[in-house]
């Protein structure tokens, strides 16, 4: 077996074993009335009813998982994803929305969570389940904002290369369920259980923290879009709306952690990262995790990666790395941030440095595209050479996916109803 075929085979069995509902199932307890998430203990006799609410991309096995545990304890349960789902009962009510930008289907979903957060009584408690891809799912902008100014700034930033945090600076400050907000809605007690899908579990930044509070300031959020060249570009209701808020004249997103409402890290790219690396000794290859995250810029990454392994030259030792690269997108091309990675990787790798390196994310969809990533070694130079492909051009057009598809080297898994950030697998034969 290749080194490019394993890896694939490793990627993809990570998949099967760190999914949200074994996350849940190891983690969350239920003894008579007591509930135990982590090393967390809540009496549910203590209240009236019982509420299962959610978003993101995990949020139909995290629901199914909790379902099981909780089963009719359960007065209602209400959760918000981006895929096609089909359970339906009296007490269950799934709602699809959006991704990656907002439409109306987010605006329903918004709507529907926050009327249901005010509709609890202070003898309520509520388990909220949220994953990556919330932001986009659950959206109400601020009255002076459209849905189409909305999803326009939504897409500049996008496009950017922003880092999440940045991004959502700004979108907790133009939305009414961000950054907190959702929270003050309520007066129930509640739970959130997360599985983070940004760089050091920041709970200010998982899913634009609907019900954690924030450290980012109006002034935050203008200094990142002049930061980032893109304020200009930003539709004016929005210019006006950071400006106003800057100068006192909006309320603030709320500062101080509400107090009813505990947030549990469930899962997260380390998890990832471990298991990854128990599986390739399973096989026989020692493996190392680099702890530096992967961020910023994809193709400054594969530069680094290119550089580190050129120090790192050991023989049948693979290196782990987990994060998020940034791509600004500026062709019409077709593709994501891992596949453009991999090609950028692919652009500096010389055909004597005899490497595989694979990346891939682990939600399933990067990018605009439907694959998950790709994977690459010293043989793909002789493939391109051979299908008269120019690395350089697929690059400058942002078009990765298409240059994959062609060269038969993409990593396809469909949708996976996770989201805990990318994987990277780097190793000398």
């Amino acid at each position: 077996m290749s080194d490019k075929t394993l890896f694939k085979k490793v990627f993809k069995q990570v998949l099967k074993e760190v999914t949200p509902d074994k996350l849940i199932e190891q983690q969350c307890f239920l003894q008579k009335n007591i509930l135990t998430i982590k090393d967390n203990l809540y009496d549910l006799s203590l209240y009236k009813n019982i509420y299962l609410l959610g978003s993101g991309k995990a949020v139909i096995p995290m629901a199914k998982a909790m379902g099981e545990i909780l089963k009719s304890k359960l007065s209602k349960t209400v959760i918000v994803g981006a895929y096609p789902h089909k359970e339906k009962s009296r007490n269950y009510e799934y709602i699809q929305s959006s991704h990656p930008l907002p439409t109306e289907k987010s605006i329903k979903a918004a709507r529907r969570l926050k009327n249901l957060l005010q509709s609890f009584d202070k003898d309520d408690f509520f388990i909220y389940l949220l994953s990556g891809g919330t932001s986009a799912m659950l959206e109400l902008p601020e009255d002076q904002i459209t849905l189409d100014e909305f999803q326009k700034a939504t897409a500049f930033m996008l496009k950017s290369g922003m880092a999440i945090e940045d991004i959502n600076s700004v979108r907790k400050h133009i939305s009414c369920v961000k950054g907190g907000k959702l929270a003050d809605y309520t007066k129930a007690k509640g739970a959130v259980l997360v599985l983070s899908d940004v760089i050091g579990d920041d709970l200010h930044s998982i899913g634009s923290a609907p019900l954690y509070f924030d450290t980012s300031t109006y002034i935050d959020a203008l200094q990142v879009l002049k930061r980032h060249k893109i304020l200009e570009k930003m539709p004016s209701s929005i210019k006006t709306f950071l400006k106003d808020g800057s100068l006192g004249y909006h309320k603030e997103t709320p500062k101080i952690e509400n107090k009813n409402i505990t947030h549990h890290i469930m899962g997260s790219n380390d998890i990832v990262l471990q298991k990854a690396q128990n599986i390739l000794q399973t096989h026989g290859i020692k493996a190392t995790i680099i702890k530096e995250k992967i961020s910023g810029d994809a193709f400054s990454v594969a530069k680094k990666l290119i550089e580190f392994s050129l120090s790192h030259n050991n023989k049948n030792q693979c290196y782990l790395f987990g994060g998020e690269p940034t791509v600004v997108v500026k062709g019409q091309g077709k593709g994501g941030r891992n596949q453009h990675l991999c090609l950028s990787f692919l652009s500096l790798l010389k055909p004597e440095q005899h490497l595989t390196f694979l990346s891939a994310a682990t939600d399933g969809i990067d990018g605009n595209s439907t694959a998950a990533g790709a994977v690459i070694d010293e043989k793909s130079l002789k493939i391109a050479k051979d299908k008269k492909l120019n690395i350089c051009d697929y690059l400058e057009n942002f078009g990765s996916n298409s240059y994959f598809t062609k060269t038969g080297e993409l990593i396809v898994t469909g949708a996976t109803n996770n989201n805990l950030l990318d994987i990277a697998i780097l190793n000398h034969k």
